[in-house]
């Protein structure tokens, strides 16, 4: 359960959910007297896709409401009507089980969690239908995702950037040596180009406008020679109030979002001073590996490359690289006794 998408891998089947985090509903009524409505609770209207398309669009009535933020959960009734939602759909899949069994379910969460988030996490799957839930670290996920060999004595370095948050982790022997975490993400990005927009050319516009220019032109270091590309966008001008259009480049857009990611790189060089001395060779060996789908903007891996002096990959589907490491653990139950699974469950 990410800020900016739910993933689910089905034993034998593979991934069968890839949506964003989000849930329309209607707003809960808060006023009382004879007019209030009988009951408070808000109608769920879409989910994922359909409910990230209706995000700042949507009519008086409804909401758009992310239950995930920075990795941890906000709004516990949205999270619940959400996971019940992706459960049932999951659970109409045919499969060789019995349906009348309770799933068993392992989640990812974040390494900075604490025992509240904990039980939120379990109370939300247990609500929702599961069995038994196990809690397994991201990072380590993350590093199963990405080929590290679970149980191995080498240390990788992984930098997982997500929708809400990024963190940096040391893995080894199935456990995290030392990491952190800062409450930026992809998100944050986006709101960064919003702002830089705004700010230079007085033109408002959406967080899904600002996605998607951060995908089609986002680049923080062109290589020489290299064309930058231009990206048209529409929005409302704030001198007129009036549609306005303007042409933006990528140089721009990796000016808007050099300060986030001057964050990520400085809580990289944090973790690399707390590395034992023992596993810094194993870091220079494999180097660093990111993954999140904040990985997928072009250049990260060389800014982090020029700044560290390590060689740095971004692993293949970075968005799926947690779900990958879930799926392994999920196919090879044996692997979950060499994991170092959270604690307070």
């Amino acid at each position: 359960m990410g800020s900016s998408n739910i993933v689910i891998y089905l034993k034998e089947r593979g991934l069968v959910v890839d949506e964003p985090s989000l849930i329309a509903r209607q707003k809960k009524k808060r006023w009382t007297g004879l007019s209030a409505p009988k009951t408070s609770l808000a109608v769920p209207m879409a989910f994922g896709a359909k409910a990230k398309e209706m995000l700042n669009r949507e009519p008086k009535h409804l909401e758009v409401v992310a239950p995930i933020k920075n990795g941890i959960i906000s709004d516990l009734g949205a999270a619940e009507t959400m996971v019940s939602h992706y459960l049932k759909i999951v659970n109409e899949i045919p499969s060789k089980y019995p349906k009348f069994l309770k799933p068993k379910v392992l989640a990812g969460v974040p390494c900075s969690i604490t025992e509240v988030q904990k039980r939120a996490v379990r109370s939300v799957f247990l609500t929702a239908g599961a069995g038994e839930v196990i809690l397994v670290e991201e990072a380590i996920l993350a590093a199963v995702g990405a080929g590290l060999p679970v149980g191995s004595s080498a240390g990788l370095m992984v930098v997982d950037i997500g929708g809400g948050k990024t963190e940096v982790t040391l893995v080894s022997l199935g456990g995290v040596v030392v990491g952190g975490g800062i409450k930026t993400g992809g998100d944050d990005l986006d709101l960064a180009i919003l702002n830089f927009i705004k700010m230079k050319y007085g033109l408002l516009i959406g967080t899904n406008t600002a996605e998607n220019i951060k995908i089609e032109v986002g680049s923080l270091s062109l290589k020489s020679g290299e064309p930058q590309k231009t990206m048209i966008v529409r929005g409302r001008d704030l001198a007129t109030g009036l549609p306005k259009t303007v042409k933006v480049s990528g140089g721009e857009i990796s000016e808007a979002l050099g300060l986030e990611v001057s964050k990520i790189v400085r809580l990289v060089k944090d973790i690399l001073d707390q590395t034992p001395p023992e596993l810094m060779e194993d870091v220079l060996k494999r180097g660093i590996i990111l993954s999140g789908a904040g990985a997928s903007l072009r250049g990260i891996d060389r800014v982090i490359e020029e700044e560290t002096k390590i060689a740095t990959r971004v692993v293949e589907d970075p968005a799926l690289t947690v779900a990958k490491g879930l799926g392994i653990l999920i196919e090879n139950p044996e692997y979950l006794g060499q994991v170092r699974l959270v604690l307070g469950e």
